[in-house]
């Protein structure tokens, strides 16, 4: 799961896919560990900064604001950008 990364050009919503097909293969994680690689494996940005920001700790609270943020995202930009 640490391999998992957003790369430049990969966007938000196909990390998110990404990492929870990972994350569900393995028994027993502890959330503050997933949590803390699914951070690491962020492009730095907005989404990034507002997890920090707002005290995220774990990948559930994390995985909700993410498809809240690429909602916003849909509606402001459209879904090109997603």
């Amino acid at each position: 799961m640490a391999k998992i990364w957003q790369a430049k050009g990969n966007d938000l919503k196909e990390y998110v896919i990404r990492f929870n097909r990972e994350a569900i293969l393995i028994l027993d994680l502890q959330d503050g560990i997933v949590y803390a690689a699914f951070l690491n494996g962020l492009l730095s940005g907005r989404f990034k900064f507002f997890l920090v920001e707002s005290k995220v700790t774990t990948l559930a609270n994390a995985l909700r604001r993410a498809q809240d943020f690429i909602q916003v995202i849909k509606i402001c930009v459209g879904d090109d950008f997603v």
